[in-house]
């Protein structure tokens, strides 16, 4: 990647993508539109929980699939390295009002790496008000930090989701709760089938569809199916 000022003269997407060096979002068949990420090799929770049998890392599709070919493993190796830039903020934000984004997800693959990132991320998503924004994240400890202990303010524009760790695993609710927070869980079929409420994405060709549940902050709970 170029190092020095964002040049003036990026107008285009494509200009900013060649200055990245890779589209700096990812497309993915599932969502509606775009989303962000790195390699799931970068997650700290996963890098642990990924040799545990019923961990929802255990079979990451993340790390398989696409996701490991040659072409997404440089994207991704790249978008990580303009996270740790001073161009982070201003591309981001450029991207994602110039694509009038309505609804972005934060890392369909890989999680937040650092305070920086997900206070630089915060930021981002406050210069971009007209996009609902939602990061799913195994981070508990550093997200409750940034709330609890540091005394940060999460964007009203922002749904961060705290992902329970193991399929039918409870959810960290009373932790999500006081840090004014949601969470996601990952269910096996016989009890997805009892809820009332779930992602409805394994009945609809897993997609998204017009569901937005993920990006909506008075849905406190999202079940996935696993699979």
């Amino acid at each position: 990647m170029k190092v020095g000022r964002v040049p003036l003269t990026l107008r285009t997407l494509k200009d900013v993508n060649d200055f990245v060096g890779c589209a700096v979002m990812s497309r993915t068949w599932k969502m509606p539109e775009e989303s962000f990420s790195i390699s799931a090799l970068n997650c700290m929770a996963g890098r642990s929980m990924v040799s545990k049998p019923n961990s929802v890392c255990h079979d990451c599709y993340a790390l398989k699939g696409r996701y490991r070919m040659t072409k997404q493993s440089n994207a991704m190796r790249l978008r990580l390295e303009l996270t740790q830039t001073d161009y982070f903020i201003p591309i981001m934000v450029f991207y994602i009002i110039k694509k009038e984004t309505k609804h972005f997800r934060w890392f369909d693959s890989g999680d937040i790496q650092s305070i920086k990132m997900l206070d630089d991320i915060c930021e981002i998503c406050r210069q971009t008000p007209g996009t609902k924004h939602w990061l799913p994240t195994k981070e508990w400890k550093l997200v409750r930090k940034y709330i609890e202990f540091d005394g940060n303010i999460i964007p009203e524009n922002l749904d961060i989701r705290l992902s329970a760790l193991y399929i039918n695993g409870k959810p960290p609710t009373k932790l999500a709760r006081r840090l004014g927070l949601n969470t996601s869980t990952v269910v096996s079929k016989d009890i997805y089938n009892k809820l009332s409420f779930k992602c409805p994405a394994s009945k609809q060709d897993n997609k998204c569809q017009s569901c937005r549940a993920c990006w909506t902050k008075d849905i406190k709970n999202v079940p996935y199916l696993y699979h």
